[in-house]
Parts: structure tokens; C-alpha cells; sequence
């Protein structure tokens, strides 16, 4: 309980910054005020997960101040670190169809980035889980932002693949979800549709960058580009065409 909450700064940026993306991320989501709540509120999601049958850290310990949870492997994004080059995208596309799986099942993360995802070699689990995005945030809308949270969160490790290796690991994700769905006969949520709404806005921040001599040709900015394109082939797959990139 004792870890740094977000200062006041910090919350507005999130909040702002998800905004302007058209994320509708609730203020009180992002504002951390209270650790003995966010705490309480992580040690409820990790019992629910649990008894539903997810893979979530167990719980060994609680009394209100700290929380003690048993061990689910190593995190997928130290593990892709480790691993040989040619065997780092068949990883990253089984960690979104996992995602797909988990959404498909009525659930959402809130923290779907790479670090809150864990691999012990037979199966994927989570951990994470203080984000109270749901249900001040419709499930839909959530589940679609734990997807783009992962697959930004691969950048670095996608990069080197190029623009095709982002679509094939969202095409990962939608093929899982649009398999699950059919055969639950639901509708699954529009990730297409919401990475067209959401791209002029992350054009916009890659315009921002380059019109920086100090950005230009930053690691970061390489990467953001290679996921833009990667998102903007995937979404146009219905037939529907993307902007070229300047990269």
C-alpha cells in the first residue's frame, strides 16, 4: 500500500492524453487517491478472476495493507527480451489470441501492456489489476483499449518485423475473438472501427515528433511509426484504404 500513488499531474496527463486519442478514460479511473482502496480493489478482481477459472496470481496474503500473491512466471516482456529473434512474433500473436480468449470470456485487464503479462512456458496469466476502467467504461470499450495496449506495448519488439508483423499480431487477436464470439453467438467488438477512429489522432502525435529535430529519428518515434502503419494495414483490410506512411 505503501507504493507512490499518481500525483495530481500525472492523473490529468492520462486523463487528457486518452482523451484526445477519443478514449473516454473517467477521471476517476486515473485519479489515485487512496492505496488502501486500490489495493482492496485489486485483491477483489484477483479472487473474481480466480474463481472464474482465469490465470491470475494466487492470493497467499491480505490484511488490508499489503497484498501477497504467488508466482506466474516471467513477464512476456522481459522473456522476448531473452528469446532469439525469429522466435519472438509466434510468441506476441499467441499473447493476443490469449487476450482474445479472456475477453471472448466476459473479462478485461486494464493493464494488458506486455509487463502485466506472464508466460511460465505453458500458459499465459495476468497481473495487474488496480485499473478501475470497468464499468465507469463500457466492456466493449475497454476490452478494444486492453488490445491496443498490448500490441503498443510490443513496439520495440515488433519494430525490427516491420508494419506486416503489427497487423499479423492483431489479426491474432480478431481471428481468436471472432472465433469465440461465433461460436457463442455474439457480436464481437469493432477493434477495425476503433483503430480507424483512433488513428488520425496518433497520426497527429507522429506529425508532433517528426516536426522535432531531437525526434525525428528517435527509437521511439521509429516504433510508433512501424505500429501506425501495422494498425492502418489492419483496419483497411475490409477494403477500406489507409493514408502511406512518410517512413
Amino acid at each position: 500500500m505503501d507504493r507512490p500513488l499518481r500525483s495530481f499531474g500525472q492523473s490529468a496527463g492520462v486523463w487528457l492524453f486518452a482523451r484526445l486519442m477519443g478514449v473516454p478514460v473517467p477521471w476517476c479511473a486515473v485519479r489515485q487517491t487512496d492505496p488502501e482502496a486500490l489495493l482492496a480493489y485489486e485483491h477483489q478482481r484477483l479472487l473474481a478472476l480466480a474463481a472464474a477459472g482465469e490465470a491470475v496470481p494466487p492470493v497467499l496474503a491480505f490484511d488490508g495493507r499489503s497484498l501477497t500473491t504467488g508466482d506466474v512466471g516471467t513477464t512476456l516482456e522481459r522473456l522476448l527480451h531473452r528469446l532469439p529473434e525469429d522466435e519472438r512474433l509466434p510468441l506476441m500473436c499467441a499473447a493476443g489470441a490469449d487476450l482474445a480468449g479472456f475477453h471472448a470470456r466476459g473479462h478485461w485487464h486494464g493493464g494488458a501492456q506486455a509487463r502485466n503479462l506472464t508466460w511460465d512456458g505453458t500458459r499465459f496469466a495476468r497481473i495487474d489489476f488496480e485499473e478501475p476502467l470497468h464499468p465507469a467504461m463500457p466492456l466493449p470499450t475497454v476490452q478494444l483499449y486492453d488490445a491496443l495496449q498490448l500490441v503498443m506495448s510490443l513496439a520495440r519488439f515488433l519494430e525490427p518485423f516491420g508494419p506486416q508483423a503489427v497487423r499479423t499480431v492483431l489479426s491474432a487477436y480478431q481471428r481468436a475473438r471472432e472465433a469465440a464470439a461465433a461460436g457463442a453467438g455474439q457480436t464481437p467488438p469493432d477493434l477495425p472501427g476503433f483503430i480507424r477512429h483512433l488513428l488520425p489522432r496518433l497520426r497527429a502525435v507522429q506529425r508532433v515528433a517528426e516536426s522535432l529535430p531531437r525526434l525525428r529519428r528517435a527509437r521511439e518515434v521509429v516504433r510508433l511509426c512501424t505500429v501506425l502503419d501495422g494498425m492502418a494495414a489492419f483496419a483497411a483490410a475490409d477494403g477500406l484504404t489507409s493514408s502511406p506512411s512518410r517512413c
